[in-house]
C-alpha cells in the first residue's frame, strides 16, 4: 500500500497520542514539540491511517528534530521517507544543520548513521522524585532583562568550558537579541543567584524541566550550584509536579552534584547531527 506525506494539523493531536502508545517518553516529547511548532510537523499516512510523525523545533540554522514510526510498520522504508520529507521541509526554510537524539540502541543508531547522521555526544536524562531541598541563605531572585549581559557571559563561559572538558568542539557563544528576547519573555522561569548585587549563578526552567544551569567560573566549588539547582527543584515541586527532570552531558562533572541531590539516571541518549545545506 502506498504512503502519503501530509502537513500536521492540530486536529491530529489525539491520533498522534494514540499512535505512540508504546513509548510515553517519545509521545510526550513529540506532542510537546508539535504544540510549540505545529507548522513544523508532518505525518505519514498509509491508506487512511497515520503510521508515522515527524517534527523539527523551529526555524534556525541549527535545529533539532524527532520522528516516530508505528512499530509494526518499521523496516518498510516509511522511516526513511519520513526523514527525507522532514529534511526537505527544513531545507526549504533555511535550516542548515539538524540534531536528533535517541535512547542508546543499535537499531536507532544504525538507522540514523545510514541516513548520514554522525555521533555528537551522549547525555543522561535524570529525574528527581524527592521532597523540597534546603537551599540555604542565598539571594536568589527572578531574572530581569537588565541582567542579560551578566547571565549570557556566565552561560557562555560555563558551557564552553564544559564542552571542552568532555571532548566536544566549542567556541564561546555571543550575545544575541533573539536570546535576550527569549529570556525576557520567560523571566518567570529564570532565576539568578546574587552576591552583593553581582550575578554569580543562573538557572532556567522549561516547563517542569531544569533546562540550563551555570555558575560563574571563579565561584564554582562553593556550593552555589547546589543552591541554585535546589531552588529550581523547589520551584517545580511548588507547581504540584512530582518529578523534576534534567539532562547532563556524559562526562560533565555536574552529574556528581545531581547524584548527591538525589537525581537518578533514567535513560542515556545518543545525540547525532547532520549538515543539510
Amino acid at each position: 500500500m502506498s504512503i502519503c506525506i501530509k502537513e500536521y494539523k492540530n486536529e491530529y493531536k489525539d491520533i498522534i497520542s494514540e499512535l505512540i502508545s508504546d513509548n510515553s517518553f517519545v509521545r510526550e516529547d513529540i506532542l510537546r514539540c508539535l504544540d510549540r511548532c505545529p507548522e513544523c510537523g508532518i505525518l505519514v499516512e498509509e491508506g487512511e491511517k497515520v503510521v508515522g510523525v515527524g517534527v523539527y523545533t523551529g526555524v534556525r540554522k541549527k535545529t533539532s528534530m524527532t520522528l516516530y514510526v508505528k512499530p509494526s510498520k518499521r523496516k518498510e522504508g516509511i522511516g526513511t521517507a519520513l526523514l527525507k520529507a522532514l529534511e526537505e521541509k527544513m531545507q526549504n526554510v533555511g535550516v542548515e544543520e539538524v540534531v536528533c537524539d535517541f535512547k542508546v540502541s543499535e537499531v536507532e543508531k544504525s538507522f540514523t548513521y545510514k541516513n548520514g547522521y554522525k555521533h555528537w555526544f551522549k547525555s543522561n536524562y535524570m529525574i528527581y522524585t524527592g521532597g523540597e531541598i534546603t537551599t540555604g541563605n542565598y539571594d536568589i531572585v527572578n531574572y530581569e532583562d537588565k541582567y542579560y549581559g551578566e547571565c549570557q557571559k556566565i552561560l557562555s563561559e560555563s558551557f564552553h568550558k564544559m564542552r571542552l572538558s568532555v571532548g566536544l568542539e566549542s567556541t564561546p557563544s555571543i550575545p544575541s537579541e533573539e536570546e535576550k528576547q527569549d529570556y525576557k519573555e520567560n523571566a518567570e522561569n529564570i532565576f539568578v543567584l546574587r552576591d552583593n548585587s553581582k550575578i554569580i549563578a543562573f538557572v532556567k526552567l522549561d516547563g517542569d524541566e531544569i533546562d540550563l544551569v551555570a555558575v560563574e567560573e571563579n565561584h564554582q566549588g562553593k556550593g552555589l550550584g547546589k543552591a541554585i539547582v535546589s531552588y529550581a527543584v523547589n520551584k517545580v515541586l511548588s507547581k504540584g509536579c512530582t518529578k523534576v527532570p534534567l539532562w547532563v552531558v556524559e562526562g560533565n562533572t555536574a552529574k556528581y552534584l545531581y547524584d548527591k541531590l538525589g537525581f537518578v539516571r533514567e535513560r542515556t541518549h545518543e545525540f547525532v547531527c547532520k549538515s543539510i545545506k
